[in-house]
């Protein structure tokens, strides 16, 4: 099995952010979407912050995956 991730932005007329899907032999298997985080003031921070937990929730399930 491969596992991989992509993170993809989200369209604004959706909310933005970011949109993440979870592969296993290239299908999706699961994911989420994580839009811009609430209370950040800055845009970018505000993405950013959003990126990074999707990433981090990729990673764990990687993680999981190495067991």
């Amino acid at each position: 099995m491969q596992y991989s991730y992509e993170i993809t932005p989200r369209p604004i007329e959706l909310g933005g952010g970011w949109r993440l899907r979870l592969l296993e032999d290239s299908v999706e298997v699961g994911g989420g979407v994580f839009p811009p985080v609430e209370g950040i003031e800055d845009v970018a921070a505000a993405l950013q912050a959003a990126f990074d937990d999707a990433e981090g929730e990729a990673y764990a399930w990687l993680d999981s995956k190495e067991a």
